[in-house]
């Protein structure tokens, strides 16, 4: 074998999954070539520091969010809005099959979420607690004080109820991301192989991005997706990335992506992200840089 056709196998050779002879072939090609050797120790090295990572938790932002559309949810149902002919369709670009697939596959757990919280709701609405049968009363029994109260009261219990479903919907993200960092990473280097790719192993490359907890994961991942970069919906899915991104090594190899790219949709998000002062002083330059250059 070639040292090329070598290099494809090693990841294969470090999880036992080669024939006897294949690997015995492997390895004593390893024993005379200094060049594959340092790359089978370097990813082996590399997939041991993986699997001694912490494992990752929810982030903090996913109940904010969440709240965020509960209280918007109980403002369009006591403010219902009518018009008297619709409004205009805003003017979108047609989205490629692989788009809607990746886009679906990013929210589906938070669609999850909200479907549970509108379905809750409209439970309560629907059916109420069973109460002794009274005459209606001759004068308004609803005031607007205790209607805001009514409605406190059941913003605090729908909190409460998504106390518990933010808790099921990390469980969701980490069930996605419950094989091992080192499988993840030879997902991503398997995908890279691939001189053709089809449209799920471009999603699956773009979810390593967006979701998986590794930084060196998403780092290949994205390095993986750089022959992909006149695709738009690799362009968009690294845009799309680029604003939950937390490690500045990551955002930086995101811009610098966009960049290669000329992704001119991504200036919005570079400007805003050039201006944020919680990001990093390193991103915010890498972000100043990139708007002179597109």
């Amino acid at each position: 074998m070639t040292c090329a056709r070598i290099r494809e196998h090693l990841p294969s050779l470090l999880d036992d999954r080669l024939a006897t002879a294949a690997a015995r072939e492997i390895r004593a090609h390893l024993a005379g070539c200094p060049d594959c050797e340092r790359e089978f120790t370097t990813l082996s090295q590399t997939l041991i520091a993986l699997d001694a990572m912490p494992a990752p938790t929810p982030s903090p932002r996913l109940r904010a969010r969440v709240y965020a559309a509960i209280a918007a949810e109980q403002h369009a149902l006591r403010n219902p809005v009518t018009s008297a002919e619709p409004a205009a369709p805003v003017a979108r670009k047609p989205a490629t099959r692989s788009g809607r697939s990746l886009w679906f596959w990013l929210v589906q757990p938070l669609a999850a979420a909200a479907l549970l919280v509108l379905g809750f709701t409209l439970g309560n609405r629907s059916i109420p607690a069973t109460a002794p049968v009274t005459l209606p009363s001759a004068t308004p029994t609803t005031t607007p004080a205790a209607a805001d109260a009514a409605t406190q009261r059941e913003l605090a219990d729908l909190r409460k109820k998504v106390d518990s479903m933010s808790q099921l919907v990390g469980y969701s993200l980490l069930q996605q991301q419950s094989r091992s960092s080192n499988e993840r990473l030879r997902g991503v280097l398997t995908s890279a192989a691939v001189e053709k790719p089809d449209d799920k192993t471009i999603n699956d490359l773009i979810g390593a991005l967006a979701l998986d907890p590794s930084a060196n994961v998403r780092l290949n991942a994205l390095e993986a997706l750089y022959p992909h970069a006149d695709q738009e919906v690799v362009r968009a899915g690294v845009l799309t990335s680029l604003p939950r991104e937390q490690s500045p090594l990551v955002q930086i190899s995101m811009i610098d992506f966009l960049v290669a790219s000329r992704d001119r949709e991504a200036t919005p998000a570079l400007q805003k992200l050039s201006a944020n002062p919680q990001a990093d002083l390193n991103v915010r330059e890498a972000a100043k840089r990139a708007l002179t250059q597109l």
